[in-house]
């Protein structure tokens, strides 16, 4: 069955709400099945440490964020990684889950799954790469294709998406971009709650 509705979702590792937002998907997933389909991008939201040049306390300024985004998303981020080990860009591990997806999408998602529960519950810096092997491992993913996609196809396809978030703009994560049966397109940005994003399905799925 063709999906009627199919959401381009541009997602970070080091993303608070889009880990946030994992629950809501699932819960669009089962309350809609096959009539949808969630195609995830990397959007590369910290290519290094200069996105914080200038501002007093670097990347501790997203720690202290954190507790506001654990009351958004409903439940608690323990942001003290960026104080103890913070990561030095979000491009290894996004590298890392489109590698891990070459192995297919239930693999791929179980990786990026457990690589973010390390880093948002147990302070795991993601973007070194003994810690990307690890969750690689816990994942069950073939460990020799998984390094070699790595630093190959992984990362052809992690610069793919890239380009593909610079030519639509995206600036915020999450950022969802739906399309309809009709060929109707919404965009919507940020921590989206689940009520407007099951409403803006049903919109799609009646419009005439």
């Amino acid at each position: 069955m063709e999906s009627k509705v199919k959401i381009l979702y541009f997602s970070d590792p080091l993303c608070s709400y889009c880990w946030g937002s994992e629950p809501l998907l699932s819960r669009l997933r089962k309350e809609f099945g096959e009539v949808i389909s969630i195609e995830y991008r990397m959007g590369g939201l910290m290519p290094d440490w200069s996105m914080f040049d200038g501002k007093e306390g670097g990347p501790a300024l997203v720690g202290r964020h954190w507790p506001e985004a654990s009351q958004h998303i409903g439940f608690h981020i323990d942001g003290d990684v960026w104080t103890e080990d913070p990561p030095a860009s979000s491009y290894p591990p996004s590298a890392a889950f489109r590698a891990a997806m070459l192995q297919g999408e239930k693999e791929g998602h179980r990786f990026y799954n457990i690589l973010r529960e390390g880093f948002f519950h147990r302070k795991i810096n993601i973007a070194r790469r003994e810690n990307i092997l690890k969750a690689a491992a816990d994942s069950c993913l073939d460990m020799e294709i998984f390094k070699r996609d790595l630093e190959g196809k992984g990362q052809e396809e992690f610069e793919r998406d890239l380009k593909l978030a610079a030519s639509l703009e995206v600036d915020l994560f999450p950022t969802y971009i739906f399309s309809g049966p009709d060929g109707k397109k919404v965009r919507l940005a940020g921590f989206i709650g689940f009520d407007q994003l099951l409403r803006t399905i049903k919109d799609l799925l009646e419009a005439k």
